[in-house]
Order: C-alpha cells, then structure tokens, then sequence
C-alpha cells in the first residue's frame, strides 16, 4: 500500500482538521490532545509538547513505523525511548519526539485517532462513579470506559485487553475522549456526536462573572503577577470551586502545567510578599498559579507556556459542575508516577517561556 504523501489532499485535510481542534479550548487546551493518520506502515502523529493550532503553520507531525511500534510493544519491558525509535528517519530528519501517546495510536486499526482533553466529556470524567452516567449517555455507539491509567505505554496496554475491532470511541477517565475512524468524515461525525451528547447532559451553557479585582495586591519583586483573564480570577470568589481545585489533581495536564497542588493564600496576611517569592523560587511546576482568596488568581513570571490555557481550561471545567458533587483525584502514586516521567519533563521544556 501507498505510504503516506505528505502533497495529498488527505493529509492537508488532516493538518487542517487537527488545527481546527487545537484552536478549539473546549476540546484541546495547550500542548495537550494529539491526532495521527496512518496511511500503509507509516503514521504520523503529533509530536511531544508541540501544539495542535500550529499545525497548519509548523511542521509537528512524526512519521512512525506502526509494525514497528507493534513489535516493540510484545516486548514487556518496552519504554518511552524504544517508541521513539520507531520514527522513519527516511522521511524526516527533523528533530521532534512523538507524542507519548503514539503507541496507543498505533494499536487502534483506524486511519484516523483523534485524542482530545474535551472539558465536555472531561466534567463527567473526573466525577466518581462516571462510567454508569456514561452508559446512559452513549447508549448505540461502540465504546469503551477505561479506569485512570499512567498515558503512554500502559494506556496502551489497557485499550489492547479491552478494544473490540469495531470500538471506536474510548473515555478515558481523568483524562479524556478518543475517537477513530476510516474517513476523516466519520471522525468528525463521531466526535460532534459524542461531545453533543455530552453538552447535552450537562444542561448548560459556560457561565461565570467577569470578575475584575478591585483591590491589587503590590506584587513587585514577588515572581507573580495578576492574571488578565478576568474568567479566571473569578475562581478565586468561588469557594466551592476554590474547594475542588485545591484539593488534588483532576487531569494529568493540571499537574504537568499548574503542579500537584494550588495555594491559596489571603491577600491580607502579613508576609505575604515574602512568602510569594519564596513560592516563586521553587521549581516549575510547582506553584504555577496562586489563588488570592476573593482577590484574584497570580500567575507566576517563568510560568510554562500554556499555563494560562490549563487554569482557564479549570475554570471552564468547574464551571460546568454542580457544587455538589463528588470528585475523583488522582492518587498519590498517580501523581508521583507522572512527576517523575522524563517524557512529561521534555514535554515542559518545549513549553518554557514567559506568559
């Protein structure tokens, strides 16, 4: 069969699309969220810590071997670098890692996967006991619930034991949506009809104040700075949702972007400028983003590219979500595991920039 040619209007409709959905915060939020197309033994997929708005304007994609992929997974003690090897060097000389999510592209037998970070699907996904509301929701489609799982290679192992050949849609609990198909067309049918459902259920429409602060704490010297997305400071008057985010991580994203554990500080405490500096000097990710209770919402000077987008991508989430219910966070293992990943490492170092 015909490897993939980068000329085809098949490929530019691909890159178009995936930009579509990178540009979209609702499905994909920063660095977050990948695509592939496979085409004969060749896949291209997103590369690591890149950006799917971009997709039209660089060159992100990887060419990947799926046998080759394949072959190392029989392997069982396959890592990260033993995936990245599997890139056709033929093709491209470019200096890109792929996706940590390649291989999970690779086992799904569909010329198009798209993953996204929906906030849709993502409001039902981290609630506890989800998986019987989202029976309900896609009753007729051919899906699958998969439990939390560390991404990469042992997500993919995961949707090995449970995918039929004709799944086509997968949650992912605490993390997100996948769809496939055979035509670009079928993909995006699908992933309208899903997230429709989805909006659907949640019965409203994002809402919130635009919350200006009206009082600015001095920040000079403290390594922080106000955020200007007034959506976003309005978390900082929502104590049911300051509540939630303070309490543990929701999606992996969080904790690569905003760190294991968001402050919340009282803009009226004595040594207040002294211990944000202190916070400020600790390393990234960790305290990204400070909330400054019915105050505001400080982002810090270094804060990873994309820092914004996740907070903002929080308070679209929360906002989605009845005060009420009942949260499920990541565990401390989870956590540790993710922290301590050297492809999560890499991917926030193609983030590092001032916001």
């Amino acid at each position: 069969m015909k490897e993939v040619d980068k000329n085809t209007d098949e490929y530019r409709l691909f890159i178009k699309y995936s930009k579509e959905i990178g540009m979209d915060p609702s499905m994909v939020q920063a660095a977050g969220g990948n695509t592939s197309l496979k085409q004969g033994n060749t896949m291209w997929v997103k590369a690591s810590g890149k950006w799917l708005l971009d997709a039209q304007s660089n060159e992100l994609m990887v060419p990947m071997s799926v046998s080759k992929i394949k072959e190392a997974l029989e392997n069982k003690s396959c890592n990260d670098t033993d995936i990245s090897n599997c890139i056709n060097l033929e093709i491209t000389p470019m200096d890109l890692r792929p996706s940590v999510e390649a291989p999970m592209h690779a086992v799904l037998d569909f010329k198009f996967v798209f993953h996204t970070h929906d906030i849709n699907i993502n409001a039902l996904a981290v609630q506890k006991n989800s998986k019987l509301q989202f029976e309900n929701v896609l009753s007729g489609l051919n899906w699958k619930f998969i439990p939390y799982i560390k991404p990469g290679i042992e997500l993919c192992r995961e949707l090995i034991r449970q995918k039929t050949k004709n799944d086509n849609v997968f949650i992912l609990e605490n993390h997100g949506l996948i769809v496939c198909g055979q035509s670009l067309e079928e993909v995006q049918k699908l992933n309208h009809e899903v997230r429709f459902r989805l909006k659907k259920l949640q019965g409203k429409i994002l809402h919130g104040i635009n919350q200006e602060i009206d009082e600015e704490v001095n920040l000079k010297n403290t390594g922080y700075k106000y955020c200007r997305d007034n959506f976003i400071n309005n978390i900082a008057f929502q104590k049911p949702w300051i509540d939630k985010i303070s309490k543990g991580v929701l999606l992996p994203d969080f904790l690569v972007f905003l760190g294991p554990k968001i402050s919340i500080l009282n803009p009226k405490d004595e040594g207040l400028q002294d211990r944000l500096k202190k916070l400020s000097q600790t390393p990234l990710p960790f305290n990204s983003c400070i909330i400054l209770a019915e105050n505001g919402v400080l982002i810090r000077d270094d804060a990873l590219k994309g820092t914004l987008e996740i907070i903002r991508c929080a308070y679209d989430l929360l906002s989605l979500m009845p005060d009420s219910l009942d949260l499920k966070y990541l565990n401390e293992n989870e956590i540790k595991d993710l922290l301590n990943w050297e492809a999560e490492h890499y991917r926030q170092k193609q983030n590092i920039s001032n916001q």
